[in-house]
């Protein structure tokens, strides 16, 4: 696809994977896309599929031992053509994405995402635990993305113990929701429409609703 706006979605695993099987129907016709000249989304994520994956992320068991980025844009095959193309890059991301419009981080590395968060271009952070998730977008304050960023390390959108309980909590599926959300409207942003307003910066439980609202640059909103 020569023109149109091109989107990365780093990581294909709870969040991202379902982000992407509700973004892409979402995209695949309709007026915006055709009025955006078409929308490429660029998957990145080096991992395979795995047994363990397929309790809480969008694979099915003929998936395993496959690149994830392969197996879910294979499975979307019947969504893609004119205004919609799906492109896998099996890579991990260590350095700055260019050249796309927005970018999607759905991945439990900092690395990841501070490469992300200097990409240059809109992005959007998401993360979850258990039934919760946070929302964390280019515009909130450095210093908050900085310390929400700062050696976390690595962890399962899972609770200890959940996936072999069978005690699935499904943060993820929120997370992905918001971030689709967020997706729709930034789309309608770059198409010049009038009146649109991005989900706010948050952290949420399932269980429990709103957590807070995370402080942005230029309004005076504070996390409450």
């Amino acid at each position: 696809m020569d023109e149109g706006v091109r989107i990365a979605i780093v990581g294909m695993g709870g969040i991202g994977s379902h982000l992407l099987r509700s973004l892409a129907p979402a995209l695949h016709s309709g007026r915006l896309s055709r009025s955006l000249g078409g929308v490429s989304l660029h998957i990145f994520d080096s991992d395979s599929v795995g047994e363990s994956n397929l309790m809480h992320q969008s694979f099915a068991p003929s998936d395993v031992g496959r690149k994830k980025v392969d197996a879910i844009r294979d499975s979307m095959g019947e969504f893609l053509g004119e205004s919609l193309e799906i492109v896998s890059r099996p890579v991990d991301v260590r350095s700055p994405l260019d050249g796309y419009g927005f970018v999607i981080v759905c991945v439990d590395s900092d690395e990841a995402r501070r490469a992300v968060h200097g990409s240059g271009s809109p992005w959007l952070d998401l993360r979850c635990i258990g039934d919760g998730f946070i929302a964390i977008d280019h515009r909130v304050k450095a210093e908050v993305v900085d310390s929400l960023t700062s050696n976390t390390g690595s962890a399962s959108c899972q609770l200890e113990g959940s996936l072999e309980d069978g005690n699935i909590q499904f943060g993820y599926m929120a997370s992905a929701a918001h971030g689709a959300q967020w997706a729709i409207q930034m789309l309608r942003i770059f198409d010049g429409q009038d009146g649109v307003m991005l989900p706010a910066p948050s952290s949420s439980s399932i269980t429990f609703g709103t957590l807070g609202r995370l402080p942005v640059e230029g309004d005076g909103l504070e996390a409450s």
